[in-house]
């Protein structure tokens, strides 16, 4: 039986659009478009090519028809006129309503990756899922929460959505080794928003962004719409990995956590990672599994073979996969047997993978 992410409903799940239907409605672009999912580490899952606004997740009817839709019609009545680049101001007492439809479109849109990924990591805390029905009534955010509006000014992004975990550092003290929260981005059309969201209480700071974009929550007065820098394609990456992050408490320092963000270019097939190799012809592949082990701290090398043929040895660290060298067969083999750690075999791909714990 499935199960609501929200609710805990478990029974018959109907289709939540992760984006609301009625953007089809109000004047976009409408031809199909490449769908992907992530990136987490850089990896992204193709989804095909369809028409925009169409792609679904199971949720319950009563959160589907509830609390969930009477977000989706204030998003329709506030933000269609800066969808389509009119200007314009917002409401305090819509902004409540706006930044909890914020979160409530990210958490829905994270899952479009599988359970099985979920519970790998890629994914949200389900703790996020049941907090904010909690407040459904309350048509707010969750607790230690920031919101911000602005403009998006590229060419290339008709509906986005971006999540990325994020760490609070503090000067002198060892970068944090797990996220402490997430940064969420939303472009449609012209729109642009994007939110902080705390998952403990105790490194929450206040926060703005270096483009100086206008606070939607928490906010007392109306917001003026468009304000701020522009957010271009050349600026998006950035922003939306929350690089252009800052915290308003001196010696606190805001940004992504790095192993979300930082791994070389990947792609997932599967079960498996490709990473490209030195030769930059071919790549060569290991289980997702040791994705997943990386976000957690444990590293690992392992011998691989090119077409070329090239052999390489790849480590695993906290900013991505390496060819920490490259030769023959014979070679790349001797410097495997040198490294010290304990052999084991890692499930997650076709065959039996043997690598080293690091």
């Amino acid at each position: 039986m499935a199960t609501c992410a929200f609710c805990g409903f478990t029974g018959k799940l109907t289709q939540e659009h992760v984006l609301g239907d009625w953007l089809s409605s109000i004047g976009l672009d409408l031809r199909p478009a490449p769908h992907v999912t992530g990136p987490l580490n850089r990896i992204g899952r193709d989804l095909g090519v369809r028409p925009p606004f169409r792609q679904t997740v199971g949720i319950c009817g009563p959160c589907n028809n509830g609390w969930m839709s009477r977000l989706e019609d204030v998003a329709k009545r506030t933000l269609t006129p800066f969808i389509l680049g009119n200007a314009g101001h917002l409401t305090a007492e819509d902004a409540g309503p706006v930044a909890a439809w914020l979160q409530k479109t990210a958490l829905t849109a994270m899952l479009v990756s599988s359970e099985k990924e979920r519970d790998a990591g890629y994914g949200l805390p389900p703790s996020e899922y049941h907090r904010l029905w909690d407040l459904r009534d309350q048509k707010v955010p969750l607790p230690t929460s920031q919101c911000w509006i602005g403009r998006y000014a590229g060419q290339h992004r008709l509906a986005t959505i971006w999540v990325t975990p994020i760490t609070v550092a503090v000067d002198g003290l060892p970068e944090p080794d797990a996220p402490q929260g997430y940064a969420t981005t939303i472009v449609l059309g012209q729109l642009l928003l994007h939110g902080v969201r705390f998952t403990t209480e105790a490194p929450a700071v206040t926060a703005a962004t270096r483009q100086q974009l206008p606070q939607l929550w928490p906010v007392a007065t109306p917001v003026i719409w468009p304000h701020g820098t522009p957010i271009d394609d050349a600026a998006f990456l950035a922003f939306a990995n929350a690089i252009d992050l800052r915290s308003t408490e001196p010696f606190i320092r805001l940004g992504p956590w790095k192993p979300a963000t930082e791994l070389s270019a990947s792609e997932a097939v599967g079960d498996l990672v490709e990473l490209p190799t030195i030769c930059g012809k071919h790549v060569v592949c290991y289980p997702m599994t040791l994705v997943h082990e990386a976000m957690r701290g444990r590293f690992y090398a392992f011998g691989r073979v090119c077409e070329c043929p090239t052999a390489y040895l790849v480590h695993t660290e906290p900013d991505g996969a390496h060819c920490k060298a490259a030769g023959t067969v014979e070679a790349i083999n001797k410097l495997y047997e040198a490294l010290p750690g304990q052999e084991i075999m890692i499930d997650g791909g076709p065959g039996e993978f043997i690598c080293k714990r690091l």
